[in-house]
């Protein structure tokens, strides 16, 4: 746990913490409630006692709480591997906000990745790891060797955010007592990636293009992206609508990897794609999306040149590529976030549509340039108005 974080007068965690990637809103959650769990035990078992509690019965109960009078063998892999069937069973849970949901199918398959890239790491080093062995001097092998194979710094961090919370998770059950997870060097790394969102004219290119009988992969391909971008959500959440998510004007649908419930209003292009497929969209895999909206924005001829930058082995790369070949299906949200910004709808009132929890995530997340920030600013009363009246 992080100190600072503790609040010693009142015994719970400060009202203020601001959620990062090293320690998150909801793993403040998890501890204070095992702290409550822990509370109610040991009073419970108070009233067992025939005397004075002493240091020693106070210790003695909190083992007994934490599971520690009978030690488990259990290894980290082996742990690992009964997260991930606990997970997929729908029995083992994780907080969204301040309640418990089901992990996302998206979570899921994260949890499957790491596995594979930490059992590709331990063949390697021709160790198997333990709970111990999860340390700073890990920490820094680990980037090493998945730096040396040119992967990226996300796929990296997104590996190391999993351990992070199984190694938590771990130690709330009473399996180690490392604490190593916790240091401020142990951190999740990440940068931002030079994603790209389409403009309103790009936008209205795609809506209005036509295709034969013979290409109806890509009309369906085309229309199915079109409602991420209408809809600002994920594709996860966009691709799966059905007539039960239209009530009254809206769809209405809960997101599968927060659990949020978002009502969207339906734009008119948007009803008439829906109108198209009876207001249920046709079955879709992102991998053939991801593959055919690069044709079909080509076609549309958005081909600008994008410069990018990202790590890659540790190193800064920097590449160019024609800007159709940069979208896929995480596109449409980016971008109908994006849209409403510059249309000059309220960050909170597009995060009750995007689902976004909080308006700094939010603004990382939009693509808007400092010049079209500048732009939107001058059609504002302050600037575009009247000259302002000086106090003599």
């Amino acid at each position: 746990m992080i100190p600072e974080l503790w609040d010693e007068k009142n015994q719970q965690f400060r009202k203020n913490i601001i959620g990062s990637q090293e320690f998150t809103r909801d793993n403040a959650q998890d501890i204070a409630d095992v702290f409550d769990n822990l509370r109610k035990f040991i009073l419970r078992e108070s009233y067992k006692l025939p005397g004075v509690a002493t240091t020693e019965w106070l210790q003695t109960t909190i083992d007994k709480f934490t599971h520690r009078e009978t030690p488990r063998n259990e290894t980290l892999n082996q742990y690992i591997k009964r997260f991930l069937k606990e997970a997929k069973s729908g029995e083992r849970l994780c907080f969204s906000g301040n309640s418990k949901r089901q992990y996302s199918a998206g979570s899921i398959r994260n949890m499957k990745d790491f596995k594979t890239s930490f059992n590709l790491y331990q063949t390697n080093r021709r160790k198997r790891l333990n709970f111990e062995d999860i340390t700073i001097d890990f920490y820094n092998d680990y980037l090493a060797y998945f730096f040396k194979r040119k992967c990226g710094t996300n796929y990296v961090g997104k590996h190391l955010k999993t351990l992070k919370t199984i190694m938590r998770q771990a130690r709330e059950e009473g399996l180690h007592n490392n604490m190593e997870v916790e240091r401020k060097a142990f951190r999740v790394i990440r940068e931002d990636v030079d994603s790209v969102y389409l403009t309103a004219d790009e936008v209205t290119s795609l809506f209005e293009m036509t295709f034969p009988d013979s290409e109806k992969h890509y009309e369906v391909a085309r229309d199915v992206f079109l409602c991420g971008i209408y809809t600002a959500q994920r594709y996860s959440d966009y691709s799966r609508i059905t007539k039960d998510n239209i009530r009254g004007g809206n769809i209405e649908l809960i997101q599968s990897k927060t659990g949020e419930k978002c009502i969207i209003p339906i734009r008119p292009e948007l009803d008439l794609i829906l109108k198209k497929y009876d207001y249920t969209l046709p079955r879709t895999h992102d991998q053939k999306i991801n593959l055919y909206i690069k044709e079909i924005a080509r076609r549309a001829g958005i081909t600008e040149t994008i410069n990018t930058e990202k790590t890659k082995g540790g190193f800064k790369v920097k590449e160019k590529f024609e800007k159709c070949q940069l979208i896929r299906t995480h596109t449409a949200r980016r971008t109908g976030c994006t849209l409403m910004y510059l249309a000059g709808i309220a960050s909170l009132d597009i995060m009750k549509i995007s689902g976004h929890r909080t308006e700094r995530e939010f603004l990382k997340y939009i693509k808007v340039t400092k010049e079209q920030t500048a732009a939107n600013l001058s059609l504002h009363p302050y600037f575009a108005g009247n000259l302002l009246k000086v106090v003599k």
